[in-house]
């Protein structure tokens, strides 16, 4: 019997900031229970780590040179062989809730999320059979700026909360400073806004984006369960994306923990930097919090000893490490994500798996589930480890964005192409230049997990063998 699919997909997650995988004061006991029921992850990376292009590969399936998609502005083309139409013809119904993030650069989501255009529907020609997408956060604003009807913002209008919101997100718009990567990562610099500004939000409780796209993601999950055949449900929740906007109760819940400061940052800034920690925190619990409440429908329902639910994010978070935020650079914090799978059949696993796993691995995964095609799919299925405990199938690991790639095997990192002279948002429009593979860094993250030290000299071989696959990965494109 093909097993329904839950896939629960916070946005911007530090893979560092969920239990188990983490002793700092985040408390997230709906994953961990996920976790001891099934598999946590502790070196799953992400295949590009910016929004579109990593929700792109894993729809496709492929590595990053091989996705349509390669920065924030590309959509996915009409008719791709998505994971998600293979679902559909192999009889599952397919949806999404939230912030799905393959048609932004369209603008067209209209009031029923459905971006329909010219009587077509082009959620539907994604294949999905149903659902409901929403802008994220920045782009909400955008379209209202530019008289695009979206969901959220429709709903935060007819209740007379629209303008408010927007003056507030005004004020914590920039979510980088344009200053190269190279030179921001020096220090001296302030925080930016979409960080900085740590005021609460004016929105209602019910009326945070969030609990927005939690309801709507309980609203799904009853529907789906009333159809009587098997179903895929992705609830891609807003948070924690910047700006780190809380709500009253979510401050308050946080307001008397410490955490530590971000790693090899300048030192500056400090009590700030630790009500931004409290925020993002307060955001990562509150999803926790709607992870539960999917558990319980699916208990009530009688439904969850024949349901996969697996709790992942698109990409990292730098949350000041190297004095850097948001996500577009080859780091650790930003290329490596949680990633934890539960569900019928699987074993529970003693401990996290430290092998090196890719996001398309995961919708590998569901395909494989599912009974579909995995032809054309650069992902190995996960189902042996899950099920019988054996080591994932990959070897190595695979990440890109505009001008840079990293290859990694779970201790040793290769970095080609990032050179810091572009800002942030730069780096997603910039173009790899197959000379600078020559110019490569090697990282051992078992001894220097900040990837401070070039150790190429030290392990010429080791440089080598991740040279060569990562020359042999563009070459398949």
């Amino acid at each position: 019997m093909q097993p329904n699919i839950l896939f629960i997909f916070p946005d911007q997650l530090r893979w560092d900031w969920i239990e188990p995988l983490t002793d700092l004061a985040v408390r997230t006991p709906n994953v961990r229970s996920l976790a001891d029921r099934g598999t946590v992850f502790s070196n799953a990376w992400t295949p590009s780590p910016i929004c579109a292009p990593a929700r792109a590969c894993m729809a496709m399936g492929t590595n990053y040179d091989r996705s349509p998609v390669r920065h924030n502005n590309h959509n996915m083309p009409a008719g791709s062989d998505t994971v998600y139409r293979r679902l559909a013809e192999a009889g599952y119904a397919v949806s999404t809730v939230g912030k799905l993030d393959l048609l932004k650069g369209f603008m067209d989501w209209g009031p029923d999320g459905q971006h329909r255009v010219n009587g077509d529907c082009r959620l539907h020609d994604l294949g999905f059979t149903r659902g409901l997408d929403n802008a994220g956060k920045h782009d909400a604003l955008w379209a209202r700026f530019k008289g695009v009807r979206e969901p959220y913002m429709d709903h935060l209008a007819s209740r007379g909360l629209d303008q408010i919101h927007i003056e507030d997100f005004k004020r914590r718009n920039d979510a980088n400073l344009k200053v190269p990567v190279g030179e921001t990562m020096k220090g001296g610099l302030e925080i930016p806004s979409a960080y900085g500004n740590t005021d609460l939000s004016p929105l209602p409780e019910d009326a945070y984006c969030d609990n927005w796209i939690g309801r709507n993601g309980v609203d799904e999950l009853n529907a789906l369960l009333a159809e009587g055949r098997p179903w895929f449900l992705t609830v891609n929740f807003a948070g924690p994306h910047e700006p780190l906007d809380v709500t009253a109760s979510m401050r308050e819940s946080v307001k008397d923990r410490q955490f530590p400061m971000p790693g090899r940052h300048d030192g500056l800034h400090t009590d700030l930097h630790q009500t931004v920690r409290q925020n993002y925190a307060a955001m990562v619990e509150l999803i926790d919090g709607w992870v539960g409440r999917y558990v319980e429908i699916l208990e009530r329902a009688g439904a969850l000893e024949n349901t996969i639910i697996v709790f992942a994010s698109d990409h990292g978070e730098m949350l000041g490490d190297h004095n850097l935020w948001a996500k577009s650079v080859p780091f650790e914090a930003s290329v490596r994500v949680p990633l934890v799978m539960a569900g019928p059949g699987f074993e529970p696993s003693a401990a996290p798996v430290a092998a090196p796993v890719s996001l398309l691995d995961v919708m590998t995964t569901f395909l494989n589930y599912g009974a579909c095609s995995t032809e054309g799919m650069d992902g190995y299925s996960l189902r042996p480890t899950l099920e019988r405990g054996e080591a994932p199938e990959r070897g190595l690991v695979f990440s890109g964005l505009g001008n840079w790639r990293a290859v990694g095997d779970g201790r040793f990192k290769l970095v080609a192409g990032f050179d810091g002279s572009l800002h942030t948002q730069q780096i997603q429009f910039a173009i790899l230049d197959p000379a600078m593979l020559d110019a490569a860094k090697l990282y051992d993250l078992d001894n220097d997990p900040l990837e401070e030290t070039d150790i190429s000299e030290a392990e010429p071989a080791v440089r080598q063998r991740l040279l060569t696959a990562l020359a042999a990965d563009l070459e398949a494109v």
